[in-house]
């Protein structure tokens, strides 16, 4: 590990679902460091543990046993008010279900978080524009969400994740249900983003070409770090 500043710290984490007498292993110490401005995709099968450790590091799920650092700060022994705080001051979150809401328009969908934060200062107008064009939903700004495919809602949520200009932000299968040529188009925004920025991106993928143009790899295999 390089001598730069640590976004996220996940210590000897587990998840352990248990069911009366049976106990399920979805994770099994889990250790990895991530650096501020770099994207990390977790790979793995269906039911390797990637989602849920994604969940853990996002601050959604608690885990059983061992620590998140989230630059610095021990995130589950902080308050439920301290939680929140932090959450809406320095994380962001992609979901595959995107969560946009259907009154509002493309545009309004991608500035919504805008009115609910603190950090409203960062917001750039002048960026805002150069991200929707460079998405390719310029001419789709107007347009509610059941007018969209699923491609450009998923953008469209891609965008209002960082329009805050989160300090971490948490994607599952950003890329999903988007063609090859604009998840790669996408992917390449994300790490531009992330680079210039100083962002860190932590993404699930099932899409090794996605994975294989981020800065680094975790692949899982039986809620394990594979290797």
């Amino acid at each position: 590990m390089s001598n730069e500043k640590i976004a996220l710290e996940i210590n000897h984490v587990e998840k352990i679902i248990e069911n009366g007498r049976q106990k399920n292993v979805i994770l099994k110490d889990i250790s990895f460091q991530l650096e501020e401005g770099t994207v990390t995709a977790i790979v793995g099968k269906s039911g390797s543990g990637k989602s849920t450790l994604l969940t853990i590091a996002g601050g959604i799920d608690a885990p059983t046993k061992g620590t998140v650092l989230l630059f610095g700060k021990d995130y589950y022994r902080m308050k439920p008010s301290e939680q929140e705080r932090f959450r809406n001051e320095n994380i962001g979150l992609l979901f595959q279900n995107y969560h946009l809401i259907s009154e509002l328009t493309c545009e309004e969908n991608i500035r919504m978080p805008v009115c609910f934060s603190k950090n409203a200062s960062r917001f750039d107008e002048k960026n805002l524009n150069t991200w929707i064009k460079k998405v390719g939903l310029n001419d789709k700004r107007y347009l509610f969400p059941a007018q969209m495919s699923g491609g450009e809602q998923q953008r469209t949520a891609i965008l209002r994740a960082i329009v805050n200009h989160p300090k971490i932000l948490f994607a599952d299968e950003p890329t999903g249900a988007l063609d090859s040529g604009t998840g790669n188009k996408i992917i390449r925004f994300l790490a531009g983003y992330a680079h210039n920025s100083g962002t860190t991106v932590l993404l699930v993928t099932h899409d090794m070409d996605i994975a294989a143009q981020c800065d680094r790899i975790i692949e899982m295999a039986d809620g394990e770090i594979a290797g």
